[in-house]
């Protein structure tokens, strides 16, 4: 059964448009190696995403769970595709931070807290060739999900907001 079983499979709609408790509950006792926001954030979310990134991921034998690391580690060892620094949400942390505007959840999060609300999805880059990925993701650590809380990390560690010390949570896709 490679790939997400369809039970696994959400509606690809953010939480903020249709709701994911049914799906939660149905799948979380279904599937108790998958962290419950890997199942929101990866299964209700963004499931077609996911499939065509690790295409041999098989819930059966695979687990999504939570782990915790430091900001430092993160800002190391985590990237996007063609292996980009997670940098690309830089201005619009800045914009946010300059205009004191608080109008974005994650953001607000994180600068009151210096953590995400929820843990981005990671994957090891060589687990990661098992499971069918491209050769183009990031080394050592693929984000899956997350772009803005890493980038939005990333960017308090060099201004100074976050130590790289602080720890943080992460979800990691693992055999």
């Amino acid at each position: 059964m490679p790939m997400l079983p369809p039970e696994l499979e959400g509606p690809g709609k953010t939480i903020a448009f249709e709701s994911p408790d049914a799906f939660l509950f149905k799948n979380r006792a279904r599937y108790p190696d998958l962290d419950p926001d890997f199942i929101l954030q990866i299964c209700f979310e963004h499931p077609r995403r996911f499939n065509d990134l690790l295409p041999r991921f098989n819930a059966c034998l695979h687990m999504a769970r939570r782990i915790r690391q430091t900001a430092g580690w993160v800002y190391d060892n985590v990237r996007y595709d063609d292996n980009q620094e997670v940098d690309f949400w830089f201005d619009h942390f800045d914009s946010q931070l300059s205009s004191g505007r608080r109008d974005y959840e994650i953001f607000n999060q994180m600068i009151k807290h210096g953590e995400w609300p929820f843990p981005p999805v990671i994957v090891e880059a060589a687990f990661a060739a098992t499971l069918g990925a491209p050769a183009s993701i990031g080394n050592p650590y693929h984000l899956i999900e997350g772009t803005h809380r890493v980038s939005y990390l990333r960017r308090m560690i060099q201004l100074g907001l976050v130590s790289r010390e602080k720890s943080v949570s992460v979800i990691e896709v693992v055999q």
